[in-house]
């Protein structure tokens, strides 16, 4: 099959109209804010690993990048085919295409801004990378067409609870034996208690995020469209040193780039200083939110 160019699909409807709006402004608002957290663009948090440096922020972000390539358990020979659901500006790709530069590399994301600057990134890079605007849920893409897919923290923009329409679209788009892995921050057993309610709403709408998905009933869907071998693991542990940069990173930019410099305190980046806030209070172990890596493979 010959490589997907970079282009923009019509049509996104990553959810109710309203939802993708403010997905799309939050993103294009607050995405250049992002380089404060990681001058390459990884927006996501960071896997910890006993041996490293937990004053290291970069390497721990470029670890889960790593983490994600292993658990997608790609042959270690050919050209694997594999697709980010939700990329961002590509970083993960391109940490992918460092370590297995003869792989076919592909990402989708719904926010141009993310669209345009990431190709300029990858041109940069010299990666072999083609990123496509438009919705993961209901892509052109065709069937079992890829080797493997994952998402990293973006899964959770998908629709419901169990985010149904991601996962089907997922294993339409994957061949036979393909895997996913999926790492993000998930509602797991138990409730929310009291104010815990309104926190977590208010906490969703500063990230843009319609609902929250609950890990038992994503993993139930998983096996009911059809995936193999699902292993849920939590790791909370593993993110939380990464988690603990994010006072001082927030504290930085807000005097660097906002008090002394030029930027405005726009709603986006209001919410963005106000969500970590918040996270500790619905979060593990105060709360039932937590950070799981799944994955699975497609029958």
């Amino acid at each position: 099959m010959p490589p997907m160019s970079n282009q923009a699909f019509a049509a996104p409807r990553i959810a109710a109209a309203g939802s993708r709006a403010s997905f799309q402004r939050y993103y294009q608002q607050a995405g250049p804010d992002y380089a404060a957290w990681s001058p390459n663009f990884n927006m996501h948090f960071g896997y910890y690993r006993r041996d490293m440096n937990p004053f290291n922020r970069e390497a721990m972000l470029e670890q889960m990048n790593q983490e994600i390539l292993r658990r997608l358990h790609l042959p270690q020979t050919g050209s694997p085919r594999i697709l980010d659901m939700g990329c961002g500006l590509g970083a993960t790709l391109r940490s992918i295409a460092r370590s297995r530069p003869e792989a076919d590399l592909h990402g989708i994301t719904l926010v141009p801004w993310q669209f345009e600057h990431g190709r300029a990134l990858n041109q940069a890079s010299a990666a072999r990378i083609a990123l496509s605007l438009g919705d993961y849920e209901q892509t052109p893409l065709p069937s079992a067409s890829f080797d493997a897919v994952y998402a990293i923290e973006s899964s959770c923009y998908a629709r419901g609870a169990n985010k149904s329409a991601f996962l089907h679209e997922a294993y339409r788009l994957l061949r036979p034996g393909g895997r996913i892995v999926v790492a993000d921050g998930f509602l797991g057993p138990g409730k929310l208690r009291g104010p815990q309610q309104r926190i977590c709403r208010t906490l969703c709408d500063c990230w843009a995020i319609d609902t929250l998905g609950h890990i038992d009933a994503f993993a139930s869907e998983l096996e009911r469209v059809g995936f193999r071998d699902v292993v849920v693991e939590q790791a909370q542990a593993r993110v939380t040193p990464s988690v603990f940069h994010v006072p001082w990173v927030t504290l930085k930019f807000l005097l660097t780039d906002v008090a002394f410099g030029k930027r405005k305190m726009t709603r986006a980046r209001w919410n963005n200083v106000l969500a970590p806030i918040l996270l500790p209070f619905v979060g593990y172990p105060i709360g039932p939110m937590a950070y799981y890596i799944v994955s699975a493979t497609r029958r």
